[in-house]
C-alpha cells in the first residue's frame, strides 16, 4: 500500500501551500493536485523528484517506505511467532514477542499474542504474567479485533488458573464464531483438560482453517452403535480417499479433522454434527444405518463447499 495521497496533503499543509500554487509549480492543473490527494490518481512517475525536492523529502519519504517497511517489519515478527507456536516452541515465540515488545512497547497484537505464548508454555509465573498482559491489552481501547482476540484468551487463561466464574465473566463480553460467548461458555460447562484449552488458545492465535478446523459429531444415548456397527470411522476415512486433495485450491481442507464424541449429554435416538456453532443435523433417528448414511452425505457437502462460509 502506498501512502502517497496522505503524504502528499500532509506535506503540503506543513508548508501552507495551496493547491492551486502547488499545481502552478509543478505545471499541472489545480485539479490533478486534488485527484492526488484524495487518491484517486497518482501523479506521474516523472513528477516524483519534483514533489519530494518542493517539499524538501526523499521520494522514499513520499510514497511512505518508512511506513511500508515498518509493517513489513511487524508482520514478519507475527509470522516467525505463529510458526514457533505451530511448532509447539513457546520459549522461542515468548523471545520473539519479548524482543518485538521492546520496540513497539504499546503494540496491542505483539502484547496479546505473546501473552499466549506464556499461557501455552504454563506455569504460575508465565500465566501471572500472560494475564497482566491481556489485562493490558483490554485496558486501552486501539483495536477491536485484538481486543476480542484477547478476551477469549484470557477467558481461558483464567480458567487454567483456577478462576472459573472470572473465565465465564469475560466468556459473556465475547461475540461470535471462535471467540463467541455461545463456543466459550459450552467449552467451560465441560470442564475441558489443559491439552483441550492449549489447542483453543493455538487455535485463537493463529486461526488458520486448514491445521485449526473440526467437525464435532455428537451421540445421544443408543447411537453409538452408528460409529461401529455401521462401519462410519471406515466410511469417512474412505470418503477423505474418494475426495483426493487433502487441500482445495482456495487453500482450505477439504475435510476438516473429524471429533467424534459418545459421551455428550444429549437424548436417545438423537444425534448432531456441528461445525463451530453452526448445526448441520440434531434430530432423532430409529433407524441408525440411516443415520450412518446422513453423516457421510452430510460430510460430502461440508467437503465440497467452501467451509469459510460455513
Amino acid at each position: 500500500m502506498l501512502y502517497i495521497a496522505e503524504n502528499l496533503k500532509i506535506l503540503r499543509k506543513e508548508k501552507d501551500l495551496t493547491q492551486e500554487a502547488v499545481s502552478e509549480m509543478l505545471g499541472v492543473s489545480a485539479q490533478s493536485v486534488s485527484k492526488w490527494e484524495r487518491g484517486d490518481t497518482l501523479p506521474d512517475i516523472t513528477l516524483l523528484p519534483a514533489l519530494a525536492n518542493l517539499y524538501k523529502v526523499s521520494v522514499d519519504k513520499l510514497l511512505g517506505m518508512d511506513k511500508i517497511n515498518e509493517q513489513q517489519v511487524k508482520d514478519s515478527i507475527f509470522f516467525k511467532g505463529h510458526d514457533h507456536l505451530r511448532d509447539n516452541d513457546f520459549t522461542a515465540a515468548i523471545e520473539n514477542y519479548s524482543d518485538a515488545l521492546k520496540v513497539y512497547p504499546n503494540d496491542e497484537g505483539i502484547m496479546s499474542d505473546l501473552a499466549m505464548a506464556f499461557a501455552l508454555k504454563g506455569g504460575k509465573d508465565n500465566l501471572s504474567q500472560a494475564i497482566t498482559l491481556c489485562e493490558r491489552v483490554l485496558s486501552n481501547g486501539q483495536s477491536d479485533k485484538v481486543h476480542h482476540t484477547t478476551r477469549a484468551a484470557l477467558c481461558y487463561i483464567y480458567y487454567k488458573v483456577g478462576e472459573k466464574d472470572r473465565a465465564v465473566a469475560v466468556a459473556r463480553k465475547l461475540r461470535h464464531l471462535r471467540e463467541s460467548r455461545e463456543v466459550l461458555l459450552d467449552q467451560l460447562e465441560k470442564e475441558p483438560a489443559i491439552d483441550d484449552i492449549d489447542t483453543y488458545l493455538k487455535f485463537v492465535a493463529i486461526g488458520e482453517p486448514d491445521e485449526q478446523d473440526v467437525i464435532e459429531i455428537d451421540f445421544g444415548i443408543d447411537m453409538v452403535p452408528v460409529c461401529t456397527d455401521y462401519n462410519l470411522l471406515e466410511r469417512i476415512k474412505d470418503l477423505r480417499t474418494e475426495l483426493g486433495a487433502t487441500t482445495s485450491n482456495e487453500g482450505f481442507r477439504k475435510l476438516p479433522q473429524i471429533r467424534i464424541r459418545d459421551k455428550v449429554e444429549m437424548e436417545p435416538n438423537r444425534l448432531r454434527v456441528r461445525y463451530y456453532a453452526d448445526y448441520l443435523i440434531d434430530k432423532e433417528y430409529e433407524n441408525k444405518s440411516e443415520a450412518a448414511d446422513e453423516i457421510i452425505d452430510v460430510l460430502r457437502k461440508m467437503a465440497q463447499t467452501n467451509i469459510s462460509k460455513l
